[in-house]
């Protein structure tokens, strides 16, 4: 159950930050596209992890662990590299 809770309360933390960055920066003809889009990206992230949990098992749990890990610390480098252009990108939008 604190697995869970740790959950949701970064689901709790990140949302309101996406949401609000997704109006913001929104052309305003597709504000409630883009709105969609941040919702549906969430859906899809979960059915990913769907898909890969029915690879875990109590023998390959420490490469499973280590996959799933250096997946995520690779694609957090890629936004931190990125991060300068869309913030350049961004306009001046706080």
């Amino acid at each position: 159950m604190l697995s869970y809770f740790v959950v949701i309360a970064g689901s709790m933390c990140l949302s309101p930050v996406g949401l609000s960055a997704t109006t913001k920066l929104a052309p305003e003809a597709f504000a409630a596209q883009l709105m969609s889009l941040w919702l549906m990206s969430d859906a899809a992230a979960q059915g990913i992890n769907a898909q890969l949990v029915g690879y875990y098992s109590a023998r390959n749990e420490i490469a499973y662990f280590v996959g799933v890990g250096s997946v995520v610390v690779l694609v957090g480098l890629v936004f931190r590299m990125i991060a300068p252009r869309i913030h350049a990108a961004m306009l001046g939008v706080n």
